[in-house]
């Protein structure tokens, strides 16, 4: 069973319900033993604010977790603080930064940039072209090595459909540079329970874990959950769809941590 989940959100990211306590609450009734939070980072210059908190707010929101920390480790869940960062390299001081006074950070591409201007991917169908840029950002922040692992590495999958050549390519390449650098992979649970646009989940993708296991590619897993009733919902899920792969098994969460 797995007892952890390192990838929350909550309101705070404008995009998500309820508050920290709520998704503690939840995560103790379901039997979690450690909850980490990871809004989406917001930036100084609040880019990319239309989907996360404003930079005016981060300093509350680590306020609010603080004290979900100190009530619930008295309960027995432990509480962690994390961000979940997009990629910038202008921004990598401010990455330093949040590293020294976080337990960890995620990194996870959800924009890719056309034309001069970023664009989600999760808004839009995806053509071909979109996911040499998805595969070459999100390669980029892999080799920064500022993240503990990396989200979602198939949510790409959400706004393109088939297993195509295209992209079996951009699969290989983001698992073949996890490969060479050691680096966790995300298996989220939040696509399974979000509403897809084709006969699939929108992610994970079968044929994506299909090479990453064969790869032998270490893995966490993760509910992503923007809603208290989602802290834990999909683990059982994750646990079933990776049921069919033989000698598989999950990172512990000290493992992904790197504690002892």
């Amino acid at each position: 069973m797995i007892d952890y989940n390192l990838h929350t959100h909550s309101r705070y990211c404008g995009h998500g319900e309820g508050n920290p306590s709520d998704y503690a609450e939840s995560a103790l009734r379901s039997g979690l033993k450690v909850l980490g939070f990871t809004e989406h980072l917001p930036f100084p210059d609040d880019r990319l604010s239309a989907s996360r908190m404003a930079y005016a707010m981060k300093d509350r929101f680590t306020s609010d977790v603080a004290k979900v920390r100190e009530e619930y480790s008295k309960k027995g869940l432990e509480v962690l603080l994390g961000w979940e960062c997009d990629y910038f390299d202008d921004m990598e001081h401010y990455y330093e930064e949040l590293r020294q006074e976080t337990d960890y950070l995620i990194f996870g591409t959800h924009y890719t940039l056309i034309d001069g201007s970023y664009r989600s991917i999760f808004t839009r169908p995806l053509a071909k072209s979109d996911l040499a840029l998805y595969a070459d950002s999100t390669i980029k922040g892999m080799r920064s090595g500022f993240f503990t692992y990396l989200a979602h590495p198939d949510v790409f999958f959400i706004g393109y459909e088939k297993f195509d050549d295209e992209a079996k390519a951009v699969s290989k390449a983001i698992i073949d540079a996890a490969k060479d650098l050691g680096m966790i992979l995300e298996a989220n649970g939040n696509g399974l329970i979000r509403p897809s646009k084709y006969d699939r989940p929108s992610y994970p993708m079968r044929e994506f874990w299909d090479m990453a296991v064969d790869k032998g590619i270490r893995t966490v897993p993760a509910t992503d959950a923007h809603k208290p009733e989602n802290t834990s919902r999909s683990l059982p899920m994750l646990e079933g769809f990776f049921s069919s792969y033989p000698g598989f098994r999950f990172l512990k969460v000290d493992e992904v941590l790197g504690r002892r």
